[in-house]
């Protein structure tokens, strides 16, 4: 991973040292979601230890429709973080190991592993290159980086696949020049790969994609004010799956524009043509085999979406949505992803947050139609933290989840899920 950490570079959140006039859909992560008050830190060693335990009260996979299968589960997880800036280097690093116990599902006792980093050089005075790398290694299919807000145009993550241990490794690297005093151009590419395991310690067999995206870019942009940009990118994208040779190979043509209605909000709008060649599209029988359907299809579509971030002194908003072709989330080959999601952080006392999630998707089999080629995904989560001490703090939370149509053999599962956890964390100035 620290090899994979020197070569493989991506996109980092947007300190003080990236250049001026990035886009943000050039950036390739939402703005983070956090109120003004919460002061952003640096030149420290950060550390905590997560007790807590989680509940599922429909984890199965192959049970008969109705049969509700609960678990419990309770993990610990471990945390560390260094974060450095210089006068032309801002670089951070975490680690975040883990073990989970299921009440249930024996199978679905195992070790977590997140790992990520990231880096910002500024080259020269107009230029600078940003980088993250991304490792999990876990059993939440929603969880992402521990340092990345979200990525967007990352790995499909709209798609709910319980009690199955997933790998993901994420590499991205972007170069932006500032070449005049209102106008600027940039480079970049990133590679993603996810992994779903297909035999547990026990229980069922199941038979899932393994995916990989490798995608490049190029922007420029001009400033037309002091809060309005425009610019043109062109994006090149192929999904593979190697388990099937199946590849789709896209190609998006998008125009965009940032606004800075205020010194706190941010609007981006961008949208244009998508062409994908697609060669074998697969689809997934979870029971134990994967069909290839022999598909050669070439399609114009429609790309595009919207980024919103709000930012108040204890509130914070986050509105996404966007229209692209994306992975199948390991049930499928290539789909059309139409997904949204809103993030609200609120500081509601000096001890007290509250933070909620709301998202929907619609994943839709690309080039390809069978009885079970569509499925449509909606959630609602609540979550609150209470400082309980300067070093201590409780976390509670609440997700209902349902899906309903389905992607090849997948059934449909409707989910209740909580969450309850104890921190206790520590801060150190780094070097002492």
């Amino acid at each position: 991973m620290a090899a994979a950490f020197l070569l493989s570079m991506s996109p980092g959140l947007a300190r003080a040292q990236a250049a001026p006039n990035v886009p943000v859909l050039a950036n390739g992560q939402l703005p983070p979601t956090v109120p003004g008050e919460d002061v952003a830190l640096a030149n420290v060693i950060r550390g905590s230890i997560t007790v807590g335990t989680h509940y599922d009260d429909n984890v199965g996979i192959n049970t008969v429709s109705g049969n509700r299968q609960w678990d419990l589960g309770y993990g610990v997880s471990p945390q560390i973080e260094l974060l450095e800036t210089r006068p032309r280097v801002d670089w951070g690093l975490i680690y975040a190991p883990g073990f989970t116990i299921s009440q249930n599902l024996t199978y679905r006792n195992q070790f977590t592993q997140d790992f990520s980093g990231h880096l910002t050089w500024r080259a020269t005075e107009h230029s600078a290159i940003t980088a993250q790398q991304g490792y999990i290694r876990t059993n939440d299919p929603f969880q992402q980086t521990a340092s990345s807000p979200g990525l967007i145009g990352g790995p499909n993550q709209t798609i709910f696949i319980p009690n199955l241990l997933r790998t993901t490794l994420s590499s991205n690297v972007l170069y932006s020049n500032q070449f005049s005093e209102h106008s600027s151009f940039g480079m970049g590419g990133s590679f993603h790969t996810v992994h779903i395991d297909t035999t547990p310690h026990s229980g069922p067999t199941q038979s899932l994609i393994y995916s990989q995206i490798i995608s490049g870019h190029a922007y420029v942009s001009h400033q037309l004010s002091a809060r309005n940009e425009l610019g043109f990118q062109y994006t090149g994208q192929v999904l593979r799956f190697p388990g099937a040779d199946a590849r789709t190979t896209t190609h998006s043509f998008l125009i965009f524009e940032d606004f800075k209605p205020s010194a706190n909000t941010t609007l981006s709008i961008y949208g244009g043509p998508e062409y994908s060649l697609t060669a074998n599209e697969v689809v997934a029988n979870l029971g134990f085999i994967v069909l290839t359907i022999p598909v050669k299809s070439n399609q114009w579509h429609s790309a595009g979406g919207v980024i919103y971030n709000w930012t108040g002194q204890r509130m914070a908003v986050t509105l996404d949505y966007t229209r692209r072709i994306s992975d199948g989330g390991g049930l499928v080959g290539a789909v059309k992803l139409n997904s949204g999601t809103a993030h609200i952080s609120w500081n509601l006392t000096k001890r007290l947050n509250l933070i909620s999630t709301l998202s929907a998707a619609d994943d839709q089999l690309l080039a390809a139609q069978t009885g079970r080629d569509e499925l449509l995904t909606y959630s609602a989560e609540v979550g609150f933290s209470q400082q309980l001490s300067k070093n201590l703090s409780l976390n509670l939370s609440y997700e209902r989840l349902n899906e309903t149509g389905a992607l090849g053999a997948f059934p449909v599962r409707n989910h209740d899920l909580a969450q309850a956890s104890i921190t206790y964390s520590f801060l150190k100035p780094l070097g002492r």
